[in-house]
């Protein structure tokens, strides 16, 4: 199964858009950076294509005061290498995976608002001054209005299906917490179901001697107790993956919209059957996900999970 892993924010934030009832003028098309249409079938002609169709930007040869925010005229003070010309190839993956992958099933109109509409393209970026291998960032940095993703080169054209899984989730994760973030409306109705303590609060933690075997063998002790308490997983941390504590309500939302859409059906079946409560609180979710954040979380199974998808109307079915 190929994961592809992915909180609303109503933010454009250059006034860049692009719809069907917008004709693009193609005195300003790239107006920013002078984008070009390339030769057909290159990458640049993607990123012309990809800036037509939603209005985003991807950049990977520009200056360094790019990355300047909208309307600050500071100094972006990060060491970064930019993207060899050799490694150019890999850019047409990225927009791949995050155009037809990451946004599959999603409204545009929503993504347009959330989403970064300048995404920059680095070798590798450090978080200091100047280079340092121990602040070297792994998948991106935020820079006030736009996104700058690093790693375009050499690691990414050694990545593994399971890296590029793991890539996208993150990004995965950042757009939906943008989304839920700026949400007016929450999912009450599956937050109520968080687990609780004696007194009616909340819980914060499982601790390890409350741990359950799984009779089945197929899950860790602790996977196995927190999917039995209503959590796809602990939350993690430096100790490792699996810990005592619940996770956050953000990343609880985030665990759940990852699961159903990209976990085959076939394991989504065995796992609301072991796990009622699981079950009960993805039908809790389910509505909100479709009305107040637009997902069509069939076509996001689907296209995740194309050798075993659900039918068109396996969530609204959960009971």
């Amino acid at each position: 199964m190929k994961k592809i892993a992915i909180y609303l924010v109503m933010i454009l934030f250059l006034g860049v858009s692009c719809s069907d009832d917008v004709e693009v003028n193609p005195e300003l098309a790239g107006p920013l950076y002078g984008l070009t249409k390339g030769e057909p079938g290159s990458v640049d002609e993607l990123i012309y294509n990809t800036w037509e169709e939603w209005g985003m930007y991807y950049l990977y040869d520009f200056e360094p005061y790019a990355f300047q925010v909208t309307n600050w005229s500071g100094y972006f003070n990060k060491w970064y290498a930019p993207v060899k010309k050799e490694n150019t190839e890999v850019i047409r993956k990225i927009i791949n995976h995050i155009q037809n992958g990451i946004f599959v099933g999603m409204d545009k109109d929503l993504v347009q608002g959330s989403w970064f509409v300048r995404t920059f393209l680095c070798d590798s970026i450090c978080d200091a001054y100047d280079y340092d291998p121990e602040e070297l960032i792994d998948t991106y940095l935020q820079n006030g209005d736009c996104i700058i993703l690093t790693g375009v080169g050499d690691k990414m054209n050694n990545f593994t299906d399971e890296d590029w899984d793991s890539w996208k989730a993150e990004l995965q994760s950042l757009l939906i917490s943008r989304l839920y973030l700026g949400a007016t409306e929450q999912p009450d109705d599956f937050f109520n179901l968080r687990l609780k303590k004696a007194n009616g609060t909340e819980a914060t933690s499982i601790l390890g001697n409350l741990w359950e075997d799984d009779p089945a063998g197929k899950f860790s002790p602790n996977v196995y107790t927190f999917r039995t308490s209503g959590y796809v997983r602990s939350k993690p941390n430096f100790t490792g993956p699996e810990t005592i504590f619940v996770p956050d309500r953000q990343m609880d939302l985030a665990d759940y919209i990852t699961f159903l859409t990209t976990t085959e059906k076939e394991e989504l079946n065995y796992n609301f059957e072991v796990f009622p409560l699981m079950k009960e609180r993805a039908a809790a979710l389910v509505p909100y996900l479709e009305r107040v954040l637009s997902m069509d979380l069939v076509s996001m199974q689907n296209a995740n999970c194309p050798e075993d998808p659900v039918e068109g109307d396996y969530f609204s079915k959960l009971k």
